[in-house]
């Protein structure tokens, strides 16, 4: 059993290329954010983002008709925005080496996306005076922007919501595969650090384990404000009382699994 990797299968091939020329092909022809602006993750951007701020301003007590419109604002802004991030992420799969890919969609696609945003919903709040709402709205939203622009590099290395190439399909065929993709995206954390274990590299494996458990905390605190998110906020059991620990412990499970199930494919052949 191949373990799962970010690479595509079968490979980027011949069209690789280093992240100096991604950026050089960008700036020499930028039309390419028009002949590659991504309906696809256009859609779904829309889709999804919307009911973040329709769901907020509800749980904020506003009216049906306020939380309706902030996410219509949410919805049109996405529409158009994701279909050029979209295009700037399509940019990239192809880099080699893939972290190098991803630290520049970090630091660019959430940074750009958000700036816009804060100014349309800022706009809206100034209006509607529903500034509080529009501050929860945006921090959960950049939270959603940090895994989304992950996972779209994910799957345009597969060959999945692409336009404008010759490995592009449909969105019905791309929606399809969809499901199968986001249980490797969710797992790939998780196998890669039983690789190092499997490996010997203990060290490298306990500080991957932190700093998920760092990380994952922090995005608990933006989504929910919450510290803790464990039984009884983490206090119930003596020794689940430390800020990360929860994290910890949800990534030692995944990569127990992660160790029972390749032991056992191993074993197989």
């Amino acid at each position: 059993m191949k373990e799962m990797t970010f690479e595509e299968t079968p490979p980027l091939g011949a069209h690789k290329n280093t992240i100096g020329e991604a950026w050089l092909s960008l700036w020499r022809n930028p039309g390419q954010f028009v002949r590659y602006w991504n309906y696809k993750g256009a859609i779904m951007s829309g889709a999804m983002r919307a009911p973040i701020f329709l769901i907020t301003y509800l749980v904020g007590r506003e009216s049906i008709r306020l939380a309706l419109a902030a996410a219509l604002a949410q919805f049109v802004f996405r529409f158009f925005f994701a279909g050029v991030g979209g295009a700037l992420i399509q940019s990239f799969r192809r880099v080699e080496p893939a972290w190098k890919a991803l630290a520049s969609i970090l630091l660019v696609v959430p940074l750009i996306s958000h700036v816009f945003e804060f100014l349309v919903q800022t706009a809206f709040a100034y209006f509607t005076a529903t500034h509080d709402h529009t501050d929860e709205a945006i921090v959960r939203s950049i939270c959603f922007s940090i895994i989304s622009a992950l996972f779209t590099l994910f799957i345009m290395r597969r060959n999945v919501m692409i336009v404008g190439e010759a490995e592009s399909q449909s969105l019905l065929h791309d929606l399809k595969r969809l499901p199968l993709l986001i249980f490797e995206f969710v797992a790939f954390i998780p196998n890669e650090i039983g690789a190092m274990i499997r490996r010997r590299a203990f060290f490298t494996a306990l500080a991957s384990i932190g700093a998920f458990g760092v990380f994952s905390q922090m995005l608990c605190i933006a989504v929910t404000s919450k510290a803790f998110w464990t039984y009884g906020g983490g206090r119930q059991i003596a020794f689940i009382k430390f800020w990360g620990v929860d994290g910890i412990i949800l990534m030692l499970l995944a990569v127990a699994l992660s160790l029972i199930y390749y032991s056992r494919a191993d074993r197989a052949k």
